[in-house]
């Protein structure tokens, strides 16, 4: 009884929910509530629907198909918009409930199957599934004879009156006569076409509750119906057409999934809507025209072609233009927004493998892409690299031999793990100022370390090499010396990251993920870029302590105990644990909170917080949301949180989400530097000090303040101090 219970609480309910909401392209509850109540504004297609959700979810939850997919509803919402249209299209019976479950199993096996024929190609399948099962049932349907169409929608005041006498009847009436204008009446059937609903009140509520939902999905949905409704006046087009059944929806959902769903909302996303809308209004008349020969409504087919095509259009770009597609699906419009915004340099990163610097200590750059020497064309996005002194000078004394060179015979390292796929080594040192072109790239050593990356590293000393073909090599492991062979005047290292294993193959633009570069006294840490001719640059040293304590492994388990001015102390833990997409995150049972996190042997940060936030979780993802694991004392990390994570003013956020896809004129930011260390070369202890600043139009104030004190490898304790609140925590289970 009590596994059914929860089966019924973590399953069953936020998978029928999600079923509702998904339509518009959300995970919500509010809008999921709204939408199931209005379905019942036709009682008996909102209770086919639902029949149809619950059934399609209990079949997909017992056959034991994605469960994360199945609480989200893309499993379930053709069966639901199947379920009410049937329900508005046919009498209730046996007959209607038989074909109704054989409608929902198939719109299911077709969601399945399509999930994993498109999802090959990281593309939806949207309502292609409702559209099918429903065709399946209408085209034959004049054959049933025991099923037959309802006259509801036609005696619909009858309807109203059965069920809530005049009161109720008056209400609607007086609803669907309001003096609006033409074009909000327009706008509101095509919102309320979606779920096959005929009352105005229907789409009234719909668009309140997008609204409070997101703001940029309702102007998404504006937007998307004005281009439309100017389209169609300028073409001279039926505006009626954009209320039968679901036409009109078809613009609307192009707009929501476009503009805001499946890419970042940006002004570039906002022009392909105004571009995609017409293209779809085309797509309707060509397809009206020819359903009068195969006597089928398309519904929402249009928008289902449009979309697939055009993701399947951004997914075959060489390089992501203006136009982002989204990675990290949030289920909302505002949170994809401000998660991309204060997480680009993550995004980044996670498009890449790590790639280092091929050496030890502090290197120059000589000659960086498309260099005035040899880096030209097909072989631009290859970088040289030397050692100078403080004249700037590569060598010492004279530069009559390769040893007076300060870079020859140096180390050469492995700049990430990878296994040898090719080696070059009998080729002799050229005397300075003279080149072998015979042998172009000289003494070189190629390393695999993912399909489709390799990098390449050239005019190696012969004989020096550490390893051989095949063998497998770490990040940082020596892999021969700095020699000058091949075309080379001078002593230098050659870097270059490809696709083939191939010597001297095209080169391929990819960044390092992290290096620090000189300017002048100061140090600046650089991620993911790539370095310029010129650059005085080295590899990040990560430190013991920093590494160590911030090295949360699954199954651990942190204990705190914690407390502020105002409440007694209290004792809680986290736990770690990974997903089935390996991510990992602290979890705390006891406030349901998790936070999600990356430790990439350089870097510690959240990537993202879901839960209470009051909870001692979201305290220490506030403070140490980045953390940098080398001891610099001169170096301060700064990062943007995303803005929905910090606001707390609702309001404020409301008018900032409207213009936000335009322009962002709040922001928050995050920074963090070592405040105190017990020794500056070998730390036991460090303090680190983190703020949080809110900008309003580049005017910043202090939002709050944080420590982290580190010793013995782990977090001792931690603090954070905001206007209103201040609270402390030590770790109990060392």
């Amino acid at each position: 009884m009590g596994e059914s219970i929860n089966i019924l609480r973590k399953t069953i309910i936020p998978a029928t929910l999600n079923s509702y909401s998904v339509v518009f392209f959300f995970n919500n509850k509010l809008l999921a509530i709204v939408l199931l109540s209005v379905t019942f504004f036709n009682f008996y297609a909102g209770l086919s629907g639902l029949v149809a959700v619950l059934t399609t979810v209990i079949v997909a939850n017992s056959m034991g198909f994605d469960k994360i997919r199945l609480k989200q509803g893309i499993y379930s919402f053709n069966a639901l918009l199947t379920g009410i249209g049937m329900g508005t299209f046919f009498e209730p019976g046996l007959v209607f409930f038989i074909l109704l479950l054989l409608a929902v199993l198939f719109s299911l096996i077709i969601s399945v199957i399509l999930s994993g024929w498109l999802g090959k190609y990281g593309l939806p399948f949207l309502s292609i599934p409702f559209v099918i099962s429903f065709w399946l049932i209408l085209l034959p349907s004049g054959q049933f004879a025991n099923l037959g169409l309802t006259q509801r929608n036609v005696f619909w005041m009858n309807e109203m009156y059965a069920v809530g006498g005049k009161p109720l009847l008056y209400f609607f009436q007086t609803i669907d006569n309001l003096p609006l204008s033409r074009m909000v009446i327009v706008y509101l059937r095509s919102l309320r076409s979606i779920f096959f609903q005929d009352h105005l009140i229907t789409g009234i509520f719909i668009a309140s509750a997008l609204l409070i939902s997101s703001r940029i999905t309702c102007l998404l949905t504006i937007t998307g119906f004005i281009t439309a409704y100017l389209f169609a006046h300028l073409i001279g087009s039926d505006m009626a057409s954009f209320s039968f059944y679901n036409i009109g929806a078809n613009y609307i959902l192009v707009a929501i999934a476009i503009g805001g769903f499946f890419t970042i909302p940006s002004r570039y996303s906002f022009l392909w809507v105004v571009l995609l809308v017409p293209l779809t209004s085309l797509i309707i008349l060509f397809m009206t025209k020819l359903s009068t020969f195969i006597q089928l409504p398309f519904f929402s087919l249009p928008f289902s072609i449009v979309v697939i095509s055009f993701i399947y259009f951004l997914i075959l770009r060489v390089k992501p233009g203006k136009l982002i597609l989204t990675q990290f699906q949030h289920y909302s419009p505002e949170i994809n927004l401000y998660s991309y915004k204060g997480s680009i340099d993550r995004i980044t990163g996670n498009q890449y493998f790590p790639l280092h610097l091929p050496f030890w200590g502090d290197w120059t750059v000589s000659q960086g892409y498309d260099g005035k020497y040899t880096h030209k064309g097909e072989w631009g996005s290859a970088i040289d690299f030397v050692l100078v002194d403080e004249m700037n000078k590569t060598y010492d004394v004279s530069s009559n031999s390769c040893e007076d060179f300060y870079c020859y015979n140096k180390p050469v390292v492995a700049p990430a793990d990878g296994i040898i796929v090719e080696i070059a080594d009998h080729i002799d040192d050229n005397e300075p100022g003279k080149v072998n072109s015979t042998h172009n790239w000289g003494n070189t050593i190629i390393i695999k370390h993912l399909n489709s990356l390799y990098t390449q590293m050239s005019h190696l000393r012969a004989g020096t090499f550490k390893v051989k073909k095949g063998d497998f090599v770490r990040l940082g492991e020596i892999v021969a010396y700095c020699g000058n062979s091949g075309r080379s005047p001078e002593p230098h290292l050659h870097f270059q990251a490809q696709v083939t294993p191939i010597p001297g193959a095209k080169t391929l633009d990819y960044p390092f993920s992290y290096y620090l570069q000189q300017a002048g006294n100061e140090i600046k840490l650089k991620s993911f870029c790539t370095p310029g001719e010129g650059d005085h640059i080295s590899n990040v040293l990560t430190n013991p302590l920093l590494k160590e304590a911030f090295d949360f492994q699954p199954g651990m388990i942190l204990k705190f105990i914690y407390g502020n001015d105002s409440e007694p102390e209290k004792v809680i833990s986290w736990e770690v644990f990974t997903d089935q997409y390996n991510n990992k995150y602290l979890y705390c049972s006891e406030t349901q909170s998790t936070a999600f996190f990356v430790n990439d042997g350089t870097m510690f940060y959240f990537t993202s917080f879901y839960g209470e936030q009051k909870s001692l979780l979201y305290f220490f993802y506030l403070t140490a949301y980045k953390v940098l694991l080398g001891y610099y004392e001169n170096i301060e990390i700064s990062d943007f949180f995303p803005l929905h994570i910090i606001r707390k003013n609702r309001l404020s956020l409301w008018i900032h989400d409207i213009i936000a896809p335009f322009y962002q004129y709040i922001k928050a930011q995050y920074s963090i530097r070592p405040a105190w260390s017990d020794s500056p070369v070998n730390p036991g202890q460090i303090r680190l000090s983190s703020k949080i600043h809110i900008s309003y139009f580049g005017s910043r104030r202090e939002e709050g303040s944080g420590t982290i004190l580190l010793s013995d490898n782990q977090i001792r304790e931690f603090s954070f101090e905001s206007f209103n609140k201040k609270i402390w925590a030590q770790r109990t289970d060392i």
